[in-house]
């Protein structure tokens, strides 16, 4: 009989460039980083090739993770919506249990000046 191993996606895009996808393995309690991709990568694309790399199905992943910050405004949101809509879509967590960004300070939205 196979072995259950327990893995988990831990993505953090708190920098706007310097995005990461890790593969967590849990053994004995603590967390081994298996595979992770660094760089100004596509995070969905990088899922994908981790988990085909290491023969991981996505049934194998008990939760994706994303560091809520603070960092990137708009980097904490992506990661967050990409965990969050697979946890959520795979039925790993319930509504009430997603994670929330945490921005360290209020959001700095500039415009243009709209005529």
């Amino acid at each position: 009989m196979k072995e259950r191993l327990q893995y988990t996606i831990l993505i953090d895009s708190t920098e706007r460039y310097k995005k990461s996808v890790s593969l967590i393995k849990q053994e004995n309690g603590e967390d081994l980083v298996i595979q992770k991709s660094l760089g100004d990568i596509d995070i969905v694309s990088e899922i994908k090739k981790i988990l085909k790399d290491n023969k991981v199905s996505i049934e194998e992943v008990l939760e994706f993770r994303s560091n809520p910050g603070p960092g990137s405004f708009t980097g904490i949101k992506i990661g967050l919506t990409i965990s969050n809509t697979l946890n959520w879509a795979l039925g790993k967590k319930g509504i009430n249990d997603l994670q929330s960004p945490e921005y360290g300070k209020e959001p700095n939205i500039q415009g243009k000046n709209i005529v």
